[in-house]
């Protein structure tokens, strides 16, 4: 392949996964996502990039051409703080998956077909349906033609951003040179921490880098641990543009606390930490002061994080969410939806890199 891999992004979200790909030297030629605000976001950044909304309309013959499609469906149906509905054709929004199953399979037949394909998705898809939902996502790469099918659960704390978020990605590869190297995502050798920056219960939190490799092999787990940055590299002076309460930005220390238990109802209590590694975002927390994520100055003023300390904590660039394309600034509301169903960014990076430097090994 020469020239930069080109990418077809599905449910792009903010675009996390395209920031991601496009700093391992991707190039992103097509988005389809839903959300309005999504849509506003990607057009503000992506102006050039053709999109569409609603990935059933979409026909392969429509797409340009692509070496890599990437995308993460929809996760409600997965997820183990959902009803775990599963992943059905037409019936579940996680059954939107088939859709780009179908959207793949159609590349391929207008002479397009793409080398890679890169899904992502939440840690319970691997045990969803007693494991036959991630049967199925391997089952159909498996039928479109994949010569390798290799995943990993990735844990984006463990690759330079303080947020634990543990995400299964699955990389299939089409290209039967590519094909033909000994792993498109190596299982990384485990090194200390710096133990400096952390406490008890922190070291005891190993970064999960499960995986297998092969059409339908498997392979045994193993931890990817790299010295993790503090929470608090997060709330550096600048996270609150325009200061907090109408006055200046607090620049002083501040000391974080995470969440050591989780409401599971409006009812339900939550218990707190001070920690170094914020829990994983999501679509609910930091939308109000009750679900929020608690930080607490030395001036014991307690608030929640702004939506620039979510961006950084996914590691996207500041303000990735804060503007329209039409320069109207977004509420919080809609910028910490957007921010907490997103991918993290160094994650995406380090598969995109992965798979860059395998179409290397293959040339």
């Amino acid at each position: 392949m020469s020239g930069p891999l080109r990418v077809i992004s599905l449910f792009s979200g903010a675009g996390g996964f395209d920031v991601g790909l496009e700093r391992a030297g991707m190039v992103t030629v097509a988005q389809v996502e839903w959300d309005k605000h999504c849509q506003s976001v990607l057009r503000r950044h992506w102006p050039d990039v053709p999109k569409w909304s609603d990935i059933s309309d979409v026909r392969g013959a429509d797409l340009p051409a692509a070496d890599v499609v990437a995308f993460g469906s929809p996760c409600q149906d997965l997820s183990v703080a959902g009803k775990r509905a599963g992943m059905v054709a037409g019936e579940t929004r996680s059954g939107l998956f088939y859709e780009a199953i179908r959207i793949i399979k159609e590349l391929q037949n207008v002479g397009q077909p793409p080398a890679f394909v890169v899904w992502e998705n939440v840690a319970g898809a691997l045990s969803s349906n007693r494991g036959h939902d991630f049967a199925a996502v391997l089952d159909s790469l498996g039928e479109l033609g994949a010569v390798v099918i290799e995943y990993r659960l990735l844990d984006a704390q463990w690759f330079g951003v303080p947020q634990r978020r543990r995400r299964v990605f699955v990389v299939a590869c089409f290209n039967s040179g590519a094909g033909s190297a000994e792993q498109i995502l190596p299982l990384g050798a485990s090194v200390c921490r710096d133990s400096a920056s952390s406490n008890t219960a922190e070291q005891e939190i190993a970064g999960t880098l499960g995986g297998g490799t092969g059409e339908r092999g498997w392979s045994s787990d193993t931890d990817r641990m790299t010295f993790v940055p503090d929470v608090i590299g997060a709330l550096s002076p600048g996270a609150h543009p325009g200061g907090l309460n109408g006055q200046d930005a607090y620049t002083g220390q501040i000391v974080p606390f995470v969440k050591s238990r989780r409401a599971q109802s409006d009812t339900d209590y939550e218990t707190w930490v001070d920690g170094q590694v914020a829990p994983t975002l999501n679509v609910s927390d930091n939308t109000g002061d009750v679900r929020a994520t608690i930080l607490a100055s030395s001036e014991l003023a307690v608030r929640r994080l702004s939506p620039r300390e979510c961006e950084r904590l996914q590691g996207w660039p500041d303000d990735h969410t804060r503007w329209a394309d039409t320069g109207k600034e977004i509420a919080d509301g809609p910028r910490y939806r957007m921010i907490g169903n997103g991918v993290a960014s160094p994650v995406a990076q380090w598969v995109g890199e992965c798979i860059v430097a395998t179409v290397g090994v293959s040339a």
